[in-house]
């Protein structure tokens, strides 16, 4: 089976441990600033003073929003203490907690897991967040991943690529109806062979797209994915029902978008 796809983009942010040391830079500046007048002129401060290019806040700050950490669009006056919302501020606070307690010498391994467990369980509900933004135009992207896993047990890079084909060329629920060739696929009965369509470069080379690592990375960084030894990722069955519960909620906002 040959087919030619299109793969998603993805922002290419995730909470990296140099974006977490900048959500905290952000909350403390809004902290002890006086309420500036607009996401803008709070980007132009952190340039000036951090040194934070514009354009890199920017994409951070869009990357937030669709994760729930802050909320800054359609506001009629901008204030500091409301740009974090509840999620945010709980997110920061871990985060500290975290940074606080790796800083000593001498560290309780017990009460790290577990702070670190906590900013596992944040993660993920704000990747759920994101999911459930429909505006966002990865959500989706990331949500067929989960319902694929959820259906099929586990998946590869070709089985992610399947999944933008069938997107493209299914109108129906092209997750389950794929079941087929997933299954011709994975008895060897089938080879899937993908070409990718290309974009260029800031050079102007062209280049093949590939967000799998990205949605498995942040699914991975969550807790919620765990790689088995042939490369496949599945799911942490520790945080099982968390993910069931995930799929419900967001399925049913696409569910109702639909209708």
């Amino acid at each position: 089976m040959d087919i030619v796809i299109s793969s998603p983009g993805s922002p290419g942010t995730s909470f990296t441990d140099n974006v977490k040391d900048q959500i905290i830079t952000f909350f403390d500046a809004l902290c002890e600033h006086e309420d500036f007048d607009s996401a803008g002129d709070l980007r132009q401060y952190l340039e000036e003073k951090y040194g934070f290019k514009q354009s890199y806040t920017r994409n951070i700050l869009a990357f937030l929003q669709n994760c729930g950490i802050v909320n800054y669009q359609n506001l009629e006056v901008f204030e500091n203490d409301k740009f974090f919302t509840n999620i945010g501020k709980a997110y920061v606070d871990i985060l500290k907690c975290i940074k606080t307690m790796s800083g000593q010498e001498d560290v309780d391994e017990v009460v790290l897991a577990k702070l670190q467990s906590i900013e596992k369980i944040i993660y993920f509900q704000c990747l759920v967040l994101m999911m459930k933004n429909k505006d966002c135009n990865y959500a989706q992207d990331f949500f067929d991943v989960l319902r694929f896993v959820d259906c099929y047990g586990s998946i590869n890079l070709t089985e992610y690529l399947l999944i933008q084909y069938e997107r493209e060329h299914c109108e129906g629920d092209y997750i389950t109806e794929m079941a087929d060739i997933v299954n011709q696929y994975r008895r060897k009965e089938m080879e899937i062979n993908v070409n990718t369509k290309t974009k260029n470069d800031e050079k102007g080379a062209t280049k093949s797209v590939n967000s799998f690592p990205y949605v498995n990375g942040n699914f991975s960084k969550a807790g919620v994915f765990v790689k088995d030894d042939f490369g496949r990722f599945l799911f942490n069955m520790n945080r099982y029902a968390e993910i069931q519960s995930a799929i419900r909620e967001v399925s049913a906002i696409w569910q109702n978008s639909v209708q």
